[in-house]
């Protein structure tokens, strides 16, 4: 088995570098020190101005799933040891992943993330666990296990925890409320395609509201408010129309206070709707257009964030391809999740769509140089980011292949740059010809 080289780290250019996994060495991938898979890393920018990286983190036999963490005062450029929050082997044992950070009003860090008491039972099968610091992520509070909403879609015995992941920073409103997105799995043989494969499996997005975090609370005392449980964003199947496939939604707030979230679907492309009233109620998902009438935006099972850039305007991060592209066989196949392209949207109030799209710019690739045990080797060109606001543009925070965790600097000048959108006609913005 070839070893693990650190050289690779330098692949996709970064500008900076939050985790190494080898440590500037080379590695056996069967090393039980060796974390050598890191994703969904979320940068956020803490009261006192600096930055707060969290991550999940795996290893090979026997196998460990943990939440980690790192903090940084100059911007990026250094960062403080890796500290482990929780996961297999702490506290009650039971693996932790899928953490979303949350700053509260009054500067206090909420942490949720997925935890199951159960070792070994596996990274979707776990409860809402909550986790608070008022040190910028130096120390954390002892964890409370929060009561997360069932659905008619979940196992009817209770017994059986829900099947969902979180996989992006909430939007916080004015008032304070942060809005957690998720996808839902069902795991009910009566709901179609309940009870198939996790990756044919009945899917939909929810949202539930922390609701009393201008109050900083306890982490046991922080109050979850389901949205729109009876009411699911849905998507139809690509194979079976009767089920739904839509998942990891990434949210933005428009300038006129509604939500546009997107979300990924198995149909090849990117599908959004829009919130006028915080998450309550959602439109009908639709396709994601360039523009009004435009093509389609292409996308694999893969996650297809968006980010608020300011001033009207907003960023996606997607893989520009229907699922069947570099030889893949399916929407699944992880040959497609690169490179990742950038395209630069604006808010066109009028439209039917309210955001449209300039075309993609080539922005991260790995030259399809897979890094993991053989079998196991990951592809994914910044799968699961983050993006934070810096002086001169915003640092993009990606994993490398589910491996490095790194940032690339979108300057304004790079951004500036980028293909601009169409801008309507009376006809096309909804007005009179």
């Amino acid at each position: 088995m070839m070893k693990a080289s650190p050289e690779e780290i330098s692949r996709t250019g970064p500008d900076r570098i939050i985790y190494d996994p080898t440590g500037g060495v080379l590695r056996d991938w069967n090393d039980p020190e060796f974390f050598w898979l890191n994703e969904q890393i979320l940068v956020v920018r803490t009261c006192e101005a600096h930055l707060l990286a969290t991550w999940t983190t795996e290893r090979l036999g026997p196998h460990l799933l943990r939440i980690a963490c790192r903090r940084s005062e100059d911007e990026g450029q250094t960062w403080s040891e890796p500290q482990i929050i929780d996961g297999d082997g702490i506290g009650d044992g039971g693996p932790a992943a899928w953490q979303v950070p949350v700053i509260g009003p009054h500067g206090r860090i909420y942490l949720f993330y997925s935890h199951s008491s159960r070792p070994g039972s596996g990274a979707f099968g776990g409860g809402l666990r909550c986790r608070t610091s008022d040190d910028g992520g130096k120390t954390w509070s002892r964890p409370a296990d929060l009561k997360f909403p069932r659905s008619p879609i979940d196992n009817s015995d209770c017994n059986h925890p829900s099947i969902w992941i979180s996989i992006a920073v909430p939007p916080v409103t004015k008032g304070g409320r942060a809005l957690l997105g998720f996808t839902r799995w069902a795991d009910n043989p009566d709901v179609p395609r309940g009870a198939s494969g996790i990756k044919e499996r009945y899917s939909q997005i929810e949202f539930l509201s922390f609701e009393n975090l201008p109050d900083r609370p306890a982490a046991e005392d922080v109050q979850l408010v389901p949205l729109n449980i009876d009411a699911p964003i849905i998507v139809p199947h690509e194979d079976c129309p009767s089920a739904s496939f839509a998942q990891e939604p990434y949210t933005v707030f428009l300038p006129d206070g509604r939500l546009f979230m997107v979300m990924r679907s198995n149909r090849g492309e990117v599908w959004y709707a829009v919130s006028p009233d915080q998450g309550a109620t959602w439109s009908t998902p639709q396709p994601m257009l360039y523009e009004d009438g435009g093509k389609p935006m292409l996308q694999p099972v893969s996650p297809c964030p968006i980010f608020d850039a300011g001033a009207g305007e907003y960023l996606f991060l997607f893989q520009n391809n229907d699922g069947y592209e570099f030889g893949a066989e399916s929407r699944w196949d992880v040959r497609n999740r690169r490179p990742a392209f950038l395209s630069r949207g604006q808010y066109r109030p009028a439209a039917q769509q309210t955001i449209w799209w300039g075309a993609p710019s080539l922005l991260i690739d790995n030259g399809a140089v897979p890094w993991g045990p053989e079998g196991m080797g990951r592809l994914e060109a910044a799968a699961y980011p983050s993006l934070t606001e810096t002086d001169d543009g915003f640092l993009l925070w990606y994993p490398d292949r589910k491996g490095f965790l790194v940032g690339k600097h979108l300057t304004h000048g790079y951004l500036k740059a980028l293909d601009e959108p169409r801008q309507p006609t009376n006809k096309a913005a909804g007005g009179d010809a």
